[in-house]
């Protein structure tokens, strides 16, 4: 999902920028949205609050606790064993519900409540410094995609408890594919689900993105200078004002820890099955992505390119506008074919 800037004049340019790349670990400390009232609440999903321990490494020190929601079917109740699908929401500000501050899609809430009424369970969940998780961070620099890592591998072991020899599958959005494969390194799961997750190093992305996005000449050389900086593990303190929502210097260590990273590559090192679904009218991760992803590792992976969906797996017209319309349009929800598809693979998962 996109960050959204406010600007005039130069500043302009740095906004249409921003539109055009694939978002990134920007306004991590922003205030979550309030939940989302539901215009078609599903019935099937009952809910509790889970908290766990994931503490920063040393000698940074950090209080607060980890948060999410366990996601049952109703019918069934919180000890039914049951598969539990874990979600990792993609880049930026984005809470266990799947939206960010302006940007409300209810994506994850709604897989939750789709999975639900199929009789699977799931685990959404707060990333450290978002929503209720707010307080287990207190600096934007000290973010890296590493932490991110461990602590999904974290919310794994805590899935697999409420699991209870269920399977366990890791359902990443977005970058959340990536961390859900890192991740995987440390706590590996019975499956994953890579949906809309990008398919080279994000630094190859970001450089055709700039090299697409309307700029003066100047601050186009200074914007691949900067990347080209971060890419190479350095940090850059002359960052003009135009750039700074993108490069400034709080947020560069994420920057530095995920740009070179492929995650065709990490997808290799996984053992486990791995679906991958990604929409075909997705503005910012396309069927090539997919399609890389999958070249890399054939066995075990399946591949489903969804006709007519956009990067929250809507619906969604073949124009822009009503494309990025359709995110947030009230009432409208993910296409049946994703829970449908989740939760035929949870099953090969338990056969594994």
């Amino acid at each position: 999902m996109t960050a959204r800037f406010r600007t005039t004049g130069r500043l302009a340019t740095a906004a249409a920028l921003l539109a055009a790349v694939v978002s990134f670990q920007a306004g991590l400390l922003a205030p979550s949205p309030a939940r989302a009232q539901l215009a078609t609440p599903a019935a099937a999903l009952c809910e509790r609050q889970i908290a766990i321990k994931a503490p920063m490494p040393a000698p940074v020190d950090a209080s607060g606790d980890l948060v999410g929601s366990f996601g049952f079917p109703c019918a069934a109740g919180a000890d039914a064993v049951l598969p539990v699908v874990l979600m990792l929401a993609g880049s930026g500000p984005t809470d266990r519900d799947g939206n960010q501050p302006g940007l409300r899609t209810d994506l994850l809430r709604m897989l939750a409540e789709d999975l639900a009424a199929r009789g699977i369970a799931s685990l959404r969940v707060d990333k450290r410094g978002i929503g209720a998780s707010r307080a287990a961070i207190a600096d934007e620099a000290l973010m890296t995609i590493d932490l991110l890592a461990s602590d999904a591998a974290q919310w794994t072991r805590a899935a697999r408890k409420l699991a209870d020899g269920a399977p366990v599958i890791v359902l990443g959005h977005s970058e959340g594919g990536l961390i859900a494969l890192l991740a995987a390194r440390r706590e590996a799961p019975d499956a994953i689900v890579l949906a809309a997750t990008p398919g080279e190093p994000a630094i190859r992305t970001l450089e055709r993105q700039l090299a697409q996005a309307p700029m003066p000449d100047d601050l186009r050389r200074t914007a691949d200078r900067i990347l080209a900086d971060l890419g190479a593990g350095r940090k850059v303190a002359d960052v003009p004002l135009e750039l700074a929502p993108l490069f400034r210097p709080s947020v560069q260590p994420y920057l530095i820890s995920w740009l070179g990273i492929d995650p065709a590559t990490v997808m290799e090192r996984f053992g486990g099955p791995v679906l991958i679904l990604q929409g075909d009218r997705d503005l910012q991760v396309t069927t090539a992505d997919a399609r890389r992803l999958a070249a890399g590792r054939p066995k075990d992976t399946r591949i489903e390119i969804l006709a007519g969906l956009n990067h929250v797996l809507k619906p969604a017209p073949a124009d822009r506008a009503g494309n990025i319309a359709a995110y947030t349009a009230p009432g409208l929800r993910p296409d049946p074919r994703v829970a449908m598809l989740i939760s035929a693979f949870a099953g090969t998962g338990a056969e594994r």
